[in-house]
């Protein structure tokens, strides 16, 4: 049997360049759950938890998603894999099959649908700066007088 490598909070934070108290936060508020914890009851994380955690890190820098919308994200991935795992494993007529790829695909539209609010945003806040470059550019060239 082979044995699952286990991380410390220390490794973890140096690994992926966060803080303890982030890393135990990300727990508290549901981000990580399950957690284990030695007999001494210090955390330990496994590979699964660390590409959780390197995951959430990308949400939020990526995205700038807030904590609750990395928890929506990631309860909407966590019901997808449900549902790959349903249909390829229990047997289904094809309504039942249809029914299954539809609730995917309507969970994939809403995740696509919060990445393009995001970036209708940003698009905006980038608009808004190339504006006042654009008068400060203008305002260079004029003769002064």
């Amino acid at each position: 049997m082979t044995e699952i490598r286990k991380y410390t909070v220390e490794e973890v934070t140096r690994q992926l360049g966060i803080t303890a108290r982030t890393l135990h936060y990300y727990e508290e508020v549901g981000l990580l759950p399950g957690v284990s914890r030695t007999e001494g009851r210090h955390r330990l994380y496994c590979e699964s938890m660390l590409a959780r955690t390197r995951h959430i890190l990308k949400l939020k820098q990526v995205l700038g998603a807030s904590l609750q919308e990395i928890r929506d994200i990631l309860q909407a991935e966590e019901e997808l894999d449900r549902l790959k795992a349903s249909y390829y494993q229990e047997p289904h007529t094809e309504e039942e099959r249809d029914a299954l790829l539809e609730e995917a695909a309507q969970r994939l539209e809403d995740i696509l649908g919060h990445i393009d609010e995001k970036m209708e945003k940003l698009r905006m806040l980038r608009d808004g700066f190339a504006e006042r470059l654009a008068r400060a550019n203008a305002l260079k060239r004029r003769p002064r007088g």
